[in-house]
């Protein structure tokens, strides 16, 4: 190898370095920064939301879960539960901060990656939670392979629901049915309130019918 075929090769082997280098430490600092719900709604313009977020009362879902642990903020949620995600939610966010830094951002209408199940799961796993003295034996043999502790009115009664602590997610006929957390869940609206768990009527009876439309 010759000696200017050796420097160049040196010094893009610096130049990497210094590249990986620099990138770490944005990401770091990002990391630091996107925990401050603040730095989040400079950007994002969520005022109206982050208030009702904030509130002493809360009116809508996120609100109950800031209220029950203000640790958890804008990007536990929206930050990504895996490094797939994750990696997709700092690349959108790259592209979007090299958008305003030359005056082409917008503010989206709508998720350009949208929640999914495994976000909610990383604090809602399981779901259901009573206690084991509350469990039936006929429902531990229903479902041997989870820990009693963890199940709640497993098997409740179909013509229950909604009554006596039984939810959507008590009954079995449910197991098969894949509808996203969200769609039922909504965070930010605020159709709902605090004791029906902010499940919003008019959001949640268009979702059950399509399966039972005659209700």
């Amino acid at each position: 190898m010759t000696r200017p075929m050796a420097r160049r090769l040196a010094w893009c082997a610096t130049g990497l370095a210094v590249s990986v280098l620099i990138g770490a430490l944005a990401l770091a600092a990002l990391a630091t920064k996107e925990q401050d719900n603040n730095f989040c709604v400079a950007c994002h313009l969520h005022e109206e939301k982050f208030s009702r977020f904030t509130a002493a009362a809360p009116t809508d879902l996120a609100g109950f879960h800031f209220q029950r642990k203000p640790e958890i903020g804008c990007i536990a949620c929206h930050g990504g539960a895996d490094a797939r995600m994750w990696a997709k939610v700092r690349a959108l966010a790259a592209y979007d901060t090299l958008r305003f830094l030359v005056g082409r951002y917008q503010e989206p209408t709508h998720m350009l990656l949208p929640l999914r199940d495994a976000e909610c799961r990383q604090c809602h796993d399981p779901i259901l939670r009573l206690a084991a003295s509350a469990l039936s034996t006929k429902a531990v043999d229903a479902a041997p392979s989870v820990d009693a502790s963890l199940l709640a009115n497993y098997g409740a009664d179909p013509y229950a629901e909604g009554a006596a602590g039984t939810s959507y997610h008590t009954l079995r006929g449910h197991d098969g049915v894949n509808i996203r957390c969200v769609r039922c869940h909504t965070s930010h609206t605020t159709g709902g309130h605090l004791a029906d768990q902010f499940i919003s009527r008019p959001i949640v009876q268009p979702i059950c019918r399509e399966c039972h439309p005659h209700l």
